[in-house]
């Protein structure tokens, strides 16, 4: 069965609405963070779901060659 192609948007809205955030409150204090850090960093991560999303090409990454791998030409 072959994948079904989602589109971006629809990935940001879906996760976006699935990763709400709860009781901030309790949360920094089992953590001993403020609640402001626990927004701050909520937030940030809703702003990057977009480019964490995009489409990447499947397969292996190119890997950078250094000039001293490379034969004397």
């Amino acid at each position: 069965m072959p994948r079904r192609k989602v589109k971006l948007a629809v990935k940001v809205k879906a996760l976006r609405e699935n990763l709400r955030l709860i009781d901030a409150k309790a949360i920094a204090r089992k953590y001993g963070v403020s609640e402001r850090a626990v927004y701050n960093w909520y937030h940030r991560v809703l702003e990057a779901l977009p480019e964490i999303l995009a489409e990447e090409l499947p397969g292996p990454k190119p890997t950078a060659k250094s000039e001293s791998e490379s034969p004397p030409f």
